[in-house]
């Protein structure tokens, strides 16, 4: 005999006992109490954290004097109707005419790092400012100054006095970051005052065009204007990164904000904290992204690396050996998989320091030795010989590939700037559709070599490109600098 033991929903069992069973099978019924436990236990609660780490997170308020103006006229002074009907002395005070110096107030956020005062926050956030008001949760405030900041990277360090012990927060390593990690900001979103939001990390290495070193932790926790200088906690409350950045079209969060790693903020604040300013570590190269045509008419395969452009003259890069052509692959035993990764390791270095450069050249693998100078306040590029010039080169086509040639003169390179030593096939027309115009070569180029030999002429250029096998590798100097670009016919 079959019986049937109805039992609450909320037990989400059927029991089934046959007649003549020596056992039972025993079921630990699901109280509603104990669901709400396992529901508790698999979602996660910052509200231990959020106690923990927001009393060092501080608003910060910026206050700007804006000079007196004059509102620019629609009238030549004297023929304005306003102005002729109520007077001169009335349209400067009523009418627009002057106004009085302003003060423009902006929002944002910071974390305290020491309990000497000192605040790390977004350089936008402050700049210009002439007053600094830092408030803690308290509603404690302080004013603060300015340590220092750092353009590049978006970095400012505050430092207040303090009158009794103040919160801090620990700084984490940003490099142990997981896309799929939890993550907490915190801030001062539309002025609304410390508030916590949380998500996970959607992507790392992002580079959205904000600076030379940009390397952004991308989040969907929620961030917004006001937010911007605010702290990236991660599940331990360690500081593992500055919020700086939204993407939106409406102004407003859509989950996708940017937060400085703070292992590349934390190298800017000690230097801002000794010495107010920054130093950086400084090759003297121009490199360049490797894409498959670069592979394959450099003959790298499937090699990734940063390759070198160009190099500057008398440079740290120029007097230990580097080359323009050469593909950066590793640094002191390390991969080094695109151009960012080399600059921002090089830039974090201190002028004067040693490092080893694994290098392909020619197909072959070498190491070179090189001490890292200081970067130039003004990085100028240093003058550089060329071949010998050929006035007489004449113009040329490469029409297959919808290029017009010329070869430079006296007087094309006074125009173009070059000086008087500068040869090759200078481009003067691209057909639009053309495999010249989709390979990124523009008029005003310089073509200086073609599969890594120089060209010093228009039509030793164009003999060279009808030999070559696709795709061709070009040299091209633009401006003050090369690149190098490759070039396939189209089918």
């Amino acid at each position: 005999m079959k019986t049937e033991v109805r039992m609450r929903p909320w037990h989400l069992a059927l029991i089934s006992l046959s007649g003549g069973a020596i056992g039972a099978l025993v079921f630990a019924a699901l109280t509603p109490a104990r669901i709400e436990s396992q529901m508790d236990a698999a979602i996660p609660s910052f509200a231990a954290l959020a106690q923990e780490v927001m009393p060092a997170v501080v608003n910060i308020n910026t206050t700007k004097n804006v000079p007196a103006r004059t509102q620019r006229r629609q009238f030549p002074r004297g023929q304005d109707p306003f102005e002729q009907f109520f007077g001169e002395d009335f349209w400067d005070r009523f009418g627009g005419g002057r106004r009085g110096p302003s003060k423009q107030r902006s929002l944002g956020s910071g974390f305290v790092i020491d309990e000497a005062g000192y605040i790390v926050t977004n350089r936008h956030v402050v700049e210009g400012a002439d007053d600094i008001d830092v408030q803690f949760s308290t509603g404690k405030s302080y004013k603060a100054k300015l340590v220092g900041e750092d353009a590049k990277t978006d970095v400012a360090l505050l430092k207040i006095k303090p009158d009794a012990k103040i919160p801090t927060v620990p700084l984490g390593d940003s490099d142990k970051l997981q896309v799929g990690d939890w993550v907490l900001a915190a801030g001062n979103p539309f002025g609304l005052s410390h508030t916590l939001t949380a998500g996970i990390v959607s992507a790392r290495d992002r580079v959205i065009g904000a600076g030379p070193y940009d390397d952004f932790i991308q989040t969907d926790a929620s961030i917004n204007p006001g937010n911007s200088g605010g702290p990236l906690f991660d599940q331990r409350g360690r500081v593992i990164g500055i919020n700086t950045a939204i993407f939106s079209q409406s102004g407003g969060n859509i989950g996708i904000g940017f937060a400085t790693p703070i292992n590349l903020a934390r190298a800017v604040v000690d230097q801002l904290r000794a010495s107010g300013k920054v130093t950086r570590g400084w090759l003297g190269v121009s490199i360049q992204p490797l894409g498959p045509d670069l592979r394959q008419a450099l003959g790298l395969g499937d090699t990734e690396g940063a390759l070198i452009a160009d190099v500057i003259a008398k440079s740290p890069a120029d007097v230990s050996g580097l080359k323009r052509g050469d593909v950066v692959i590793g640094m002191d035993g390390k991969p080094i998989s695109e151009p960012g990764q080399l600059s921002r390791t090089i830039a974090t270095m201190s002028p004067g320091s040693t490092t080893r450069l694994q290098v392909v050249r020619d197909g072959r693998e070498r190491s070179l030795d090189v001490k890292v100078g200081k970067q130039p306040e003004d990085i100028a590029r240093g003058g550089e010989s060329a071949p010998g010039e050929d006035e007489d080169g004449g113009n040329a086509s490469a029409g297959s590939l919808g290029l017009q040639l010329d070869t430079l003169t006296d007087q094309t390179r006074r125009q173009l700037g070059y000086g008087r030593d500068a040869v090759g096939a200078l481009v003067t027309g691209v057909a639009n559709g053309s495999a010249a115009e989709e390979a990124g070569i523009r008029p005003g180029d310089l073509i200086l070599q073609v599969d890594r030999r120089d060209v010093d002429s228009a039509r030793t250029a164009a003999a060279a490109l009808s030999k070559a096998s696709p795709p061709v590798l070009l040299l091209v100097r633009r401006g003050e600098s090369t690149v190098f670009l490759t070039l396939s016919p189209q089918r």
